[in-house]
């Protein structure tokens, strides 16, 4: 299961109907990612925890009369970058680089190379493909 973009989903729901959320709702959305991801290892579930964290803060901020003057925007990533900006978008990152050091894979090395770019402001193997990738040794962010 693609962690990322479950947190993806999970936003992209709460910024557009966050009065369904609620201490049970996010709940039971992490025992049903437990379940359809079986068990999370320890950095996984960390990432994941933020990830919801960040996802009752936009529950909070999207069901406020200050997010009045923004419920016009329809793009679900704008209206996380109204709310929370950058720091939304860290525990995504981390399960896409977790996901792409587990299971290699060219949709996932763009999925990083994606997100990176979006939470550090700089390219991640701009003018690197997969295939050279993994002929490099496979080095993460940072690595």
């Amino acid at each position: 299961m693609n962690l990322a973009a479950a947190v993806d989903d999970l936003y992209r729901s709460v910024v557009f109907d966050p009065g369904r959320w609620g201490e049970e709702a996010f709940g039971e959305w992490m025992s049903n990612l437990a379940i359809d991801g079986g068990s999370l290892d320890r950095e996984a579930a960390r990432s994941v925890r933020r990830a919801v964290r960040i996802a009752v803060k936009l529950q909070r901020f999207w069901s406020s009369s200050e997010a009045d003057r923004f419920r016009g925007e329809e793009s679900w990533e704008s209206r996380v970058d109204l709310a929370i900006g950058i720091p939304a978008w860290r525990p995504p990152l981390e399960l896409a680089e977790l996901e792409l050091a587990e299971s290699p894979s060219p949709e996932s090395f763009d999925d990083v190379r994606r997100r990176f770019r979006i939470v550090n402001g700089t390219g991640w193997m701009e003018d690197v493909e997969y295939e050279d990738w993994i002929d490099l040794g496979r080095d993460g962010p940072g690595g």
